[in-house]
């Protein structure tokens, strides 16, 4: 191998050798505890990765409460609440906001499912409806307006089923 070649493979050598520590310290698995650490915060969902599974869950709930599909109702809205718990932890700037208005407008709506009132369970999930867009106003994302679809949606869940709201985590 002449000076040429053996200048290039350890260039390349050196230069795979800065990847591989650097993936190392990118590694959720390996590395110093702060490097996993950092490895993880990095990975989290942004908010708006968050918000798309809070509106989903807000589709089913309202599909199911007017189902009178009640459990089902009960149990979409809780699972929104985790979805919520996650984006307060990873991002905390926004997490006085998503608290307040959770009390404001979900559990209200919680309350509702809880006594299967559909008339109070509409005007609250309207409430929310228009919390969610002033929220997003607020912080200059008005182009993010939140809306039931349009028309008759399948649910990929029969939420017609009629059911009581007796839904406990369980393991």
């Amino acid at each position: 191998m002449n000076f040429k070649s053996w200048s290039v493979f350890c260039l390349a050598l050196g230069l795979s050798a800065g990847v591989m520590a650097e993936e190392a310290e990118q590694s959720i698995y390996n590395g110093s505890l702060e490097n996993r650490v950092k490895a993880l915060s990095a990975i989290q969902p942004g908010l708006g990765v968050v918000m798309h599974e809070i509106g989903r869950r807000m589709v089913s709930a309202h599909q199911a409460a007017n189902g009178e599909n009640w459990g089902l109702a009960q149990y979409e809205l809780k699972e929104l609440l985790e979805a919520q718990e996650v984006a307060e932890l990873t991002r905390p700037n926004r997490a006085e906001m998503l608290k307040a208005f959770e009390k404001k407008y979900l559990d209200p709506l919680g309350e509702s499912i809880e006594k299967k009132d559909l008339k109070q369970f509409n005007q609250r999930f309207s409430d929310a409806v228009t919390g969610c867009n002033a929220c997003h106003t607020a912080l200059g994302h008005s182009f993010i307006k939140f809306q039931l679809p349009m028309g008759q949606g399948r649910s990929m869940l029969d939420v017609n089923v009629k059911t009581e709201p007796s839904y406990e985590e369980g393991d």
